[in-house]
Protein backbone atom coordinates (compact mmCIF):
# COMPACT_ATOMS: atom_id res chain seq x y z
CA UNK A 1 0.00 0.00 0.00
CA UNK A 2 1.11 3.49 -0.73
CA UNK A 3 1.75 5.86 2.14
CA UNK A 4 1.81 8.94 -0.07
CA UNK A 5 -0.23 12.01 0.80
CA UNK A 6 -3.57 12.19 -1.01
CA UNK A 7 -6.24 14.88 -1.16
CA UNK A 8 -10.02 14.97 -1.00
CA UNK A 9 -12.63 17.68 -0.53
CA UNK A 10 -15.18 18.24 2.21
CA UNK A 11 -17.79 20.90 1.46
CA UNK A 12 -15.48 22.45 -1.15
CA UNK A 13 -12.37 22.62 1.06
CA UNK A 14 -9.34 20.48 0.17
CA UNK A 15 -7.79 18.26 2.85
CA UNK A 16 -4.75 16.01 2.80
CA UNK A 17 -4.58 12.51 4.27
CA UNK A 18 -2.44 9.41 4.48
CA UNK A 19 -3.58 5.83 4.76
CA UNK A 20 -7.04 4.34 4.38
CA UNK A 21 -10.20 5.30 6.18
CA UNK A 22 -13.95 5.10 5.73
CA UNK A 23 -16.63 7.74 5.57
CA UNK A 24 -17.80 6.57 9.04
CA UNK A 25 -14.32 7.07 10.49
CA UNK A 26 -14.05 10.52 8.90
CA UNK A 27 -17.40 11.63 10.32
CA UNK A 28 -16.60 10.31 13.80
CA UNK A 29 -13.15 11.93 13.69
CA UNK A 30 -14.74 15.27 12.76
CA UNK A 31 -17.29 14.93 15.59
CA UNK A 32 -20.52 14.81 13.60
CA UNK A 33 -23.72 13.40 15.10
CA UNK A 34 -24.38 10.67 12.59
CA UNK A 35 -28.17 10.72 12.95
CA UNK A 36 -28.35 14.40 11.90
CA UNK A 37 -26.45 14.37 8.59
CA UNK A 38 -26.68 13.21 4.99
CA UNK A 39 -23.59 12.48 2.89
CA UNK A 40 -23.21 13.39 -0.77
CA UNK A 41 -20.23 11.36 -1.98
CA UNK A 42 -19.03 12.32 -5.45
CA UNK A 43 -22.53 13.43 -6.43
CA UNK A 44 -24.42 10.47 -4.93
CA UNK A 45 -26.28 10.35 -1.62
CA UNK A 46 -24.81 7.50 0.42
CA UNK A 47 -27.08 5.31 2.53
CA UNK A 48 -25.87 5.16 6.14
CA UNK A 49 -25.38 1.41 6.06
CA UNK A 50 -22.56 1.72 3.50
CA UNK A 51 -20.62 4.52 5.27
CA UNK A 52 -18.47 1.93 7.11
CA UNK A 53 -17.74 0.15 3.81
CA UNK A 54 -16.90 3.24 1.73
CA UNK A 55 -13.20 4.10 1.76
CA UNK A 56 -12.00 7.55 0.77
CA UNK A 57 -10.04 7.67 -2.47
CA UNK A 58 -7.85 10.46 -3.84
CA UNK A 59 -9.80 13.42 -5.22
CA UNK A 60 -13.14 12.33 -3.72
CA UNK A 61 -15.68 15.08 -3.07
CA UNK A 62 -17.71 14.76 0.11
CA UNK A 63 -20.56 17.11 1.02
CA UNK A 64 -21.78 16.84 4.61
CA UNK A 65 -25.34 18.12 4.85
CA UNK A 66 -27.00 18.69 8.20
CA UNK A 67 -30.67 17.99 8.68
CA UNK A 68 -32.58 20.95 10.08
CA UNK A 69 -35.96 20.62 11.69
CA UNK A 70 -38.53 23.30 11.99
CA UNK A 71 -41.96 24.29 11.07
Amino acid sequence: MSSSIKTFQINGQTYKYKGLFTISFLLSYLGFKLNLIVIDYNGTILQKDIWPKTFLKPHDKVEILTIAGGG
